[in-house]
């Protein structure tokens, strides 16, 4: 895509950020060859799949202003790299449970010279009960991960008290999953507050991002978890 055809999809960025866009679509696709980091093997479906819907969290972002974010099951950098691409004043921290696609995400970003990006290996329940990370971040990012009862369990101990999580979802897994997850949000202290709809480049259609409040932090890690 061309900055002009992103601009006019609603997913402007500036052309520094546009020029890190295009070496990390090509660094992804690159990076697949050797490691299976997605089912996408076109830039012309990279784009809108993982670049654009990247791309739908910016405007969340920005109302909150993170100082940390945290993207949760980032397989090869999806959302956290776009994301960096285009903010450099937030840092961003990349976790997935695969060490291999850890250790691509990682090359991707020093491939783009992404110095706000940190890359870890681990199961983000399991982070979550680490000084360095349990309750370390303003905002959390997650896509395709998991139900979001699973979702929220296994992430909410990562985001500070009055911070927000941020799960894209499928229209048809709204409000089906929501209902679903309304006790696991309760116990985790969260709370649904704001939904944001988006529209992908034809023919991928619309999605959403469900962004949920960190009321308070839990001092008991085995509630956090369960």
């Amino acid at each position: 895509m061309t900055i002009e055809e992103l601009s006019s999809a609603g997913f402007a960025v500036s052309a520094v950020a546009y020029e890190r866009l295009c070496r990390f679509v090509e660094a992804l696709l690159d990076e697949n060859r050797r490691t299976n980091l997605t089912a996408l093997r076109d830039p012309a479906v990279a784009w809108p799949l993982h670049v654009c819907d990247s791309l739908a969290f910016l405007p969340l972002l920005d109302s909150l202003a993170p100082a940390r974010v945290v993207d949760v099951g980032t397989g090869g950098g999806v959302p956290g790299l776009p994301l960096a691409c285009c903010r450099d004043a937030v840092q961003f921290t990349l976790i997935d449970a695969t060490r291999k696609k850890v250790e691509a995400a990682r090359r991707i970003a020093d491939a783009l010279a992404l110095a706000n990006v940190e890359c870890v290996w681990g199961r983000a329940e399991t982070l979550a009960g680490v000084p360095d990370h349990r309750a370390a971040y303003d905002a959390l990012t997650a896509r395709a991960v998991a139900a979001l009862p699973e979702l929220i369990a296994c992430t909410a101990g990562l985001v500070r008290p009055g911070g927000r999580c941020l799960f894209a979802k499928s229209l048809a897994a709204v409000p089906r999953e929501t209902d679903a997850a309304a006790d696991a949000a309760r116990r985790h202290s969260l709370v649904l507050a704001d939904v944001r709809r988006y529209r992908l480049p034809a023919p991928h259609g619309e999605r959403l991002i469900l962004s949920y409040e960190k009321l308070t932090a839990n001092p008991d890690p085995a509630r956090e978890f369960g």
